[in-house]
């Protein structure tokens, strides 16, 4: 993958986080305080995410990766507990 690529991969990515985290604020009202207590937490990792979208190294990919897919799992963790069953 270029340089290209890789920022094209980085920014696509972090709309991705940016949709998920606009899908737990969702989420998160109607979610107990455990899982409003765990939000705190992830929610400035966005920030975090900003700026390894600019860098485009290996390492920034991998941790955008990580980043994508700890998102995506607090996510289901939400719709699985919340009252009614998933979405």
């Amino acid at each position: 993958m270029n340089e290209r690529q890789m920022r094209d991969w980085m920014k696509e990515n972090l709309g991705r986080l940016k949709t998920l985290r606009d899908e737990i604020r969702v989420d998160i009202h109607l979610a107990g305080m455990e899982a409003r207590d765990k939000w705190k937490e992830l929610e400035p990792v966005v920030r975090d995410a900003e700026k390894l979208a600019e860098e485009v190294t290996d390492v920034s990919q991998r941790a955008m990766e990580e980043l994508v897919e700890k998102f995506r799992g607090f996510r289901e963790s939400l719709r699985h507990h919340r009252p009614g069953g998933p979405v």
